[in-house]
């Protein structure tokens, strides 16, 4: 800015006016290089969590084996073992309608009156997403229930979810009759 324009600026006592268009000015550059830091910061958040899923995604391998890890301990279940491959938070859907939450779905699997002699898990389709597994099959298990035999067809619709400890857990499931 010239010396001229700057001199009309100071009024007749001496002091320092600064107009209106300097300041309009600079508020527009404070806002400037406040959305930039905002747009950074953002940018950084947004990295660090891509970094993290990208840590916590399953693989395919992973999930088919926690599938048939959780299936092998349906059929000889304990509950310390259920409650490794169970997450706390666990919502249990029969195809009868039943919800279980974890603790009622481990007592009833090892107290209750189905016993599994064999499970198997076909046609199964995994979807990952993130730190999260889909898992559909068709659920075919040969058991007895309150002694009586009994074989099992039911669709059937899991969700695991890897922790931060890096272990999958069942987070949901949902079963589903299938038309005969």
């Amino acid at each position: 800015m010239g010396q001229r324009k700057f001199m009309k600026m100071i009024n007749l006592n001496g002091t320092c006016q600064i107009s209106s268009s300097w300041i309009i000015a600079m508020f527009a550059l404070f806002v400037l290089i406040g959305c930039r830091q905002n747009e950074k910061q953002a940018e950084d958040e947004t990295m660090a969590v891509s970094a993290e899923f990208e840590q916590d995604t399953p693989t395919i391998e992973e999930v088919q084996q926690v599938v048939a890890a959780f299936n092998k301990a349906m059929v000889d279940p304990t509950a310390e073992l259920m409650e490794t491959l169970c997450a706390e938070e666990l919502t249990y859907g029969h195809s009868s309608g039943l919800i279980q939450d974890r603790a009622a779905f481990i007592d009833d699997l090892v107290n209750g009156p189905f016993d599994f002699l064999s499970l198997e898990a076909a046609d199964q389709t995994i979807h990952i997403s993130g730190n999260t597994a889909i898992v559909r099959h068709i659920f075919l298990a040969k058991g007895t229930n309150a002694g009586e035999p009994a074989d099992v067809r039911i669709g059937n619709m899991q969700v695991y979810q890897k922790g931060k400890d890096g272990k999958l857990r069942l987070l949901a499931r949902q079963a589903y009759k299938l038309p005969n």
